[in-house]
This record gives C-alpha cells, structure tokens and sequence, in this order.
C-alpha cells in the first residue's frame, strides 16, 4: 500500500501517464507530491533540484499527457510536448512524485557548438540487424557527432594539413590494430595541393570549393576512406565502428528501424531520392534517439570495418584485418527509401572518393571537446 501518495508511472508501451491512488481523500483532493521526494535518473545522468509537482484536479485513473519513451525531434527530453505533469518538467528534469517503468526518460546530452558538436550515446547490449542477422552485440559508451563532417569544419584540417598520421593514431581502446596503418601513406594525399585535388571528383555532386562559399554548412563529399580516417584522427577522435554506427542509428535496445522510429521515412525525415544534397541537419523531424541528424540519407558514411559476414556475436567488435571493402551506411540523397534503414549495410573500395560518400566522426565517452 502506498498511503496517502500517488504514484505516477509512465508506461512506454502505452504511452500514456498514469495517475493511480489507493486512497479515495488523496484522489479527491486532487493528487499529491510523491513519497521520496528524490530526482529520478535521468538516461545520461541528469539531476538537480525538483519543483513540487503541482495540483492536477484530476480524479485517480485519468490519464494525462505523457512522454512516450522516446526522444522526438521538438523534445530537448522525453517530457510529452515540453508540459509539466508528465514526468519531465522544462528544465529536462524528473518532476517530482513520478517513477518510470521501462526505459527511463532521456535527457539528450551534446557538447560544444555545431557543426562539431557531439552527443552521447549510451552504451549496452542490442540486436545487429535484429530483423535478419539478429547477432546479439555490446558496445561501450561514446560520443558521436551530431552532424556529417562539413565543408566549414574540413577546411580547417585542410589549412592545417600536415600529411599522414602517425601509425597506430585514432585507434578504438577496446580493438587491436584498429589504428593507422602506415602502409595507408602509400593512398593518402602527399601534400595539401593534392588533398584538395582529390575533394573534386564529381561536379554535380561535390561540395568543396577551393574557396569559401555558400555550401560551406553541405556535408563534404569526395572523401576517400582514409582522408576520412585522417580528419577524425586530427580532431582528437576516430572512424565509428560499425556496430557502433547502428546502434547510434537504431536507438539502442530500442532497435529503431530508422533513426527516428519506426514511422516510413518522408522527405521531412530525410534526403532521399533527389539529385542534390541539402545542408548538414536540414531535417530534424529525422533525428536519432541520442540527437544525430543525417543518420539516415543526406551521404553514404564511412565506417571503420572492412565488410565480411556477421560474426556469430559481436561484444565490443569491428573487422579491421580481413578483406577489402570498408563498410559504408546510412543511404545517400541519390538512393531510394529502402536504403535508409538503420540496419542496411554497404561497402566499397576505401581508396574511392564518392560524390554521394561523407563521415562522421567517433570520440570516447569522457572525451574534452
């Protein structure tokens, strides 16, 4: 029994918040504070100090409005619309008198200022390609960009550019020999001369100029896979794996079809089917659990795999020493709806720079911006 308090649980599978009583004058007077007076946990962490939660006039069994477990693109945390009484007041704080069942409600939590800023992604157990391979994976917590690497943000690695890294630079902590490979020198740009070279190879399709200019916020494109690795080596992070990338994508346990759910994709959604590209985070209604834009569409992204069959499971894991292709995801502005899914796998030959082929860029969980 739980006295004369009310208990207010927000169920995600039903969407709906709950106000339940055992005691008839606690209904009438309509509701009360919660028990424990604590904050609630929020997905990364948050807390601070609760506001009372305020009278709800309603009766015991009414239901009210309701975060729906999932971070939307209009929601800074899963708090139904931004209301108070549902769980999350504006501050991105557990109101008080609420307790969740299920996946707590998620606070975003991002860093720095775009187009580099990261968000956090929750590390745990999930599916790979649950509707197919369905191979039961781990991965540790991390930072992953918010946005497609851009022409603003690649130009300053370009003025600053200084050739290869060293061997074994921007490897992932848990993954054996998943640095640079000195022998890559033999693929890379040996000068910036010939680094801006290779931006341009496709003039419908390429952002880079060699000047500033109005696609400055544009995804870059024509990015070999080792030119990639270099950017994300230069700016303190490395190439996501993989498996990383698609729980990024899926939303974790969550196991999105897209990464904004389980909704068909719509051109609000993402840049799909179309014969240009279009700003980096231009579509927001398409945004990942953990606040990713362009997860789906916009450019191919290179990941750090090379491209072979699913191992049987894959705790904390990546193919970095069998094959020849590195594994691309995410669809492209050029491509059809059906390669928009979170679990859709391409590859191709790491030394091609693409006009439909960008990155992102992976960093540790405790990682300085």
């Amino acid at each position: 029994m739980c006295g004369v308090f009310s208990v207010l649980a927000c169920s995600v599978d039903a969407r709906t918040l709950s106000l339940a009583s055992t005691n008839d004058s606690a209904g009438a007077s309509g509701g009360a504070l919660g028990s424990d007076g604590s904050n609630g946990p929020s997905e990364f962490g948050a807390s601070g100090d609760q506001g009372n939660a305020p009278d709800t006039g309603e009766a015991p069994g009414n239901q009210g409005a309701c975060g729906d477990g999932w971070v939307d693109a209009s929601e800074e945390c899963d708090d139904g619309d931004r209301a108070n009484l549902d769980g999350c007041d504006s501050a991105c704080k557990r109101e008080l008198g609420y307790q969740c069942s299920g996946e707590p409600s998620a606070c975003r939590s991002c860093v720095g200022m775009s187009p580099a800023r990261r968000c956090a992604i929750q590390g745990g157990p999930f599916q790979l390609d649950p509707a197919q391979s369905a191979v039961p994976s781990d991965i540790s917590s991390f930072q992953l960009d918010e946005l497609e690497v851009t022409v603003a943000r690649f130009r300053e690695y370009v003025t600053s550019f200084v050739g290869a890294p060293k061997a074994g630079t921007a490897a992932h902590p848990e993954i054996e020999h998943s640095g640079w490979q000195s022998e890559w020198a033999a693929v890379f740009p040996a000068n910036q001369e010939r680094l801006i070279a290779s931006l341009h190879c496709n003039a419908d399709w390429e952002t880079w100029t060699d000047q500033p200019s109005d696609r400055e916020d544009y995804p870059l494109t024509c990015v070999s896979y080792y030119v990639a690795f270099a950017f994300c080596a230069w700016s303190g992070g490395r190439l996501p794996t993989e498996v990383e990338w698609e729980y990024a994508a899926s939303g974790g346990a969550q196991e999105r079809v897209y990464p904004w759910g389980n909704e068909q994709p719509s051109l609000e959604r993402a840049l799909f089917g179309a014969s240009s590209l279009a700003p980096a985070g231009a579509h927001r209604s398409g945004m990942a659990r953990f606040g990713q834009l362009d997860l789906a569409g916009s450019a191919w992204e290179w990941t750090l795999d090379l491209y072979r069959p699913y191992p049987a499971t894959c705790d904390h894991c990546a193919e970095v020493e069998q094959g020849s292709d590195r594994v691309l995801r995410g669809g492209a502005f050029l491509y059809d709806a059906e390669f928009l899914r979170a679990s859709y796998r391409f590859h191709t030959d790491p030394q091609l720079a693409l006009g439909d082929v960008g990155f992102r860029c992976a960093y540790a969980a405790d990682a300085p911006q």
